[in-house]
């Protein structure tokens, strides 16, 4: 007897937007702000508090093996956002090893502000879990982005992980990094990758105010700890705080220091 060929699951496909603008006396207004399950975007704090803060909850265990999310953020000129999330995102897999993968697109016009600190990326034994992120941003826009990934749940590495990452200023490309690591990466587990360490934070600053008239950085390229430093990149007016620490609140002590060498008090 010939027995049907197992099928697996079928991934939840899902997207969140937000965009804003600039509204009277400097508000920053919501003009779409809407999310599919699992995804629902709240706006939260006072209404006339700038910047405007919205988190990210999700209803359920996510991503799964074979989920597709996308979220699309666009800042108009003028405004400012401080985006969270409420919960770190565990990637889990699924019974085919089909990868899950989320997509984040983001635009920041001129004079813009965003702030993009979500909750860390856990990545559970056995995953394969993908995340895209583009970034456009217009001249004299600012941003502090950070991404945390936690490499694997109850002491087991993922399976695969993969973060790609690119950001461009005023149309040219300021950054583009792609990493991957675990099982079923060569060397991914390296020390070219994360030489051991289970947690890898990258936060990028972009202000106008970090690149002299003249094109070169005011701060230096530096070692904040072992495995971890700030770099000044050559093309725009931006800082890179990378991190390699063995939990987050390691991670984001480190990263606080590189913060509050680029003049920030306080970290996201």
């Amino acid at each position: 007897m010939t027995r049907p060929a197992a099928t697996g699951r079928t991934g939840i496909r899902a997207r969140a937007r937000l965009t804003v603008r600039q509204g009277k006396r400097g508000l920053t207004v919501p003009t779409q702000m809407f999310g599919e399950p699992p995804y629902h975007l709240l706006r939260v704090g006072r209404a006339d508090a700038v910047p405007l803060r919205v988190v990210m909850t999700g209803s359920c265990a996510a991503p799964l093996g074979g989920d597709h999310y996308t979220v699309d953020v666009n800042v108009g000129s003028g405004a400012a956002v401080d985006f969270s999330s409420t919960a770190a995102a565990v990637a889990l897999p699924s019974s085919d090893r089909e990868p899950s993968h989320i997509g984040t697109t983001i635009h920041v016009d001129t004079g813009g502000r965003l702030r993009w600190s979500p909750e860390p990326t856990i990545y559970g034994g056995g995953s394969h879990h993908h995340t895209t992120t583009t970034i456009h941003l217009g001249d004299d826009a600012c941003l502090i982005y950070r991404e945390t990934q936690i490499l694997g749940l109850q002491g087991r590495p993922p399976a695969e992980a993969r973060s790609h990452i690119r950001v461009t200023l005023a149309g040219k490309p300021l950054w583009d990094q792609e990493t991957a690591f675990g099982e079923d990466v060569p060397g991914g587990a390296g020390p070219a990758i994360n030489a051991g360490a289970r947690v890898l934070q990258q936060t990028l600053l972009v202000r106008p105010d970090l690149w002299w008239h003249t094109g070169t950085h005011d701060i230096p390229a530096q070692v904040l700890a072992p495995g971890s430093c700030l770099l000044p990149l050559a093309t725009g007016p931006a800082l890179l705080i990378s991190v390699q620490a063995d939990d987050v609140q390691e991670a984001t002590r480190i990263s606080a220091k590189g913060l509050a060498t680029a003049g920030l008090g306080a970290a996201p």
